[in-house]
């Protein structure tokens, strides 16, 4: 399950990479026909790139949630409730030392 949702964010990772480039190419092309100047492609391109990381992060966020929604119907536990189980059994167990010795 995990793996496919990797594999799914990958892809669509790679997906914007080449969207980028093909921004950054278009750009080019309209600074050399004299339609944007540099620095307006420069603008533009920057203003792209910052967006999709935006929607990376918030797909990333959905992601999670929806795996932790997944991993709640599933009655798993989590690596808090792990750890804390973890550090009650060392607590009852230098409990019980001191108490035999």
């Amino acid at each position: 399950m995990l793996d496919l949702v990797k594999k799914g964010f990958l892809l669509g990772l790679g997906a914007t990479m080449l969207t980028k480039e093909r921004v950054e190419k278009l750009a080019d092309d309209l600074v050399k026909r004299g339609k944007l100047t540099t620095e307006e492609a420069k603008k533009i391109t920057k203003d792209f790139w910052e967006e999709t990381k935006r929607d990376i992060e918030s797909v990333q966020h959905k992601g999670k949630k929806e795996i932790e929604r997944l991993f709640a119907s599933f009655d798993i536990v989590t690596r808090a409730e792990f750890d804390m189980l973890e550090k009650r059994i060392k607590e009852l167990e230098e409990a019980l030392k001191s108490r035999d010795e």
